[in-house]
C-alpha cells in the first residue's frame, strides 16, 4: 500500500466513479481499477459496492477514507513545509575576528534581503576553533583568512584582502612612510596569537629578517591601540584601520618591494549538504568584490 493507492482511492470516493477519477488524476482507468482491487485485497475489505455500473462507498470504505484523507493531508502539509524550509531556515556562520568585523554586517544585510524570515547564528573565533565546529556540524560555513589543516574540510578563496604596515604618528616610520625589511626587523612588532601564522611573518622569515615580536594580541582593537600608543608596529588588514588612517591616529607605511595581499577563504565540511540559503550566502561572499561599499 502506497500514497498512490490512497490518492486514487480518495479520488474515486470524491468523483463517484473510476472514469472521472482517472481523468482527474491523468491516469488510465484500468490503473484506477487495479489500485482499488489491490487495496481491497491487502486489507480484506470491500471499499465500494458496484450496483448497476455505479459505485457506492461501503461503511468500511468510509472508515478507510477518513484515515486516507488524514494521511494525505499530513503528507501535503509535510511537502509544503519541506519545500519552504529555505524561507525560515537557519544559517550558522563562523568567522574570524577580522572577517567578522569587516564583512559580516554587509553579508548579513544582503542575506536578510533574500531570506527575511530566516535566522542566522554567527560564531566569531579562531580558524582552528571554527574548523572543529565545522567537523562537529555545529556550523554550516566558516569565513577565515588562514586555513587550518584538516582532511575533512574544503575551502574556496572568495576575496582579496590587502594588508598594511601601520605605525603610530610618533614612530620614525611615520616621517618617511617607507621601510625596508631590515628596518622592520629591528622594530618592536605587535603580533597575533602565537598559534596563528601571519603572511607577513612568513615573508620576513623567507628573506631572513625575523620579526621582533614583543606583544601578542588576539583581537584587532587591542592591536590597534598598542600601535597607536607606539608600543610597536604591525601588519593588519587595511579594512580594519581605514578610520584611523583617515583620522591620522595611525600611519600607513610602504614596505620596500612588498605588496601584502592575502585571500579570505570559505571553509566547509566535504560532506556538507548545500541548502539554497547556504548556496546563496556563498554567492554573496563571491560577489563581495563588487558589492562592498
Amino acid at each position: 500500500m502506497t500514497l498512490r493507492h490512497l490518492k486514487i482511492f480518495a479520488a474515486v470516493a470524491e468523483c463517484g466513479n473510476m472514469h472521472a477519477a482517472a481523468k482527474k488524476l491523468y491516469i488510465a482507468q484500468p490503473a484506477v481499477s487495479q489500485a482499488i482491487q489491490e487495496l481491497e485485497k491487502h486489507y480484506h475489505i470491500l471499499l465500494f459496492e458496484r450496483l448497476s455500473k455505479k459505485l457506492y462507498i461501503t461503511p468500511a470504505g468510509k472508515e478507510f477514507l477518513f484515515y486516507a484523507n488524514s494521511i494525505l493531508s499530513l503528507f501535503n502539509e509535510m511537502e509544503q513545509k519541506m519545500n519552504n524550509t529555505s524561507i525560515d531556515a537557519e544559517l550558522r556562520i563562523g568567522a574570524t575576528i577580522t572577517i567578522g568585523t569587516c564583512l559580516m554586517s554587509t553579508l548579513l544585510n544582503q542575506f536578510r534581503e533574500l531570506y527575511p524570515q530566516a535566522t542566522q547564528q554567527v560564531y566569531i573565533n579562531t580558524p582552528d576553533n571554527l574548523a572543529a565546529a565545522l567537523v562537529n556540524n555545529d556550523l554550516d560555513i566558516a569565513l577565515v583568512e588562514s586555513l587550518p589543516s584538516h582532511p575533512e574540510l574544503v575551502h574556496e578563496p572568495f576575496l582579496d584582502d590587502a594588508m598594511s604596515l601601520i605605525c603610530s604618528p610618533q614612530h620614525p616610520f611615520a616621517k618617511t612612510k617607507y621601510a625596508t625589511a631590515e628596518q622592520i626587523s629591528k622594530e618592536n612588532y605587535i603580533a597575533r596569537e602565537t598559534n596563528v601564522r601571519e603572511i607577513f611573518a612568513d615573508y620576513m622569515e623567507l628573506h631572513n629578517y625575523p620579526l621582533k615580536r614583543v606583544w601578542y594580541c588576539n583581537n584587532s582593537e587591542t592591536t590597534k591601540q598598542a600601535v597607536e600608543n607606539n608600543y610597536g608596529i604591525t601588519v593588519i588588514s587595511r579594512r580594519l584601520v581605514v578610520p584611523e588612517l583617515e583620522s591620522g591616529s595611525l600611519v600607513e607605511v610602504q614596505v620596500e618591494d612588498c605588496k601584502i595581499v592575502r585571500k579570505f577563504q570559505m571553509l566547509w565540511h566535504k560532506n556538507k549538504f548545500f541548502s539554497n540559503p547556504l548556496l546563496d550566502f556563498m554567492d554573496l561572499c563571491r560577489d563581495l568584490d563588487i558589492t562592498l561599499p
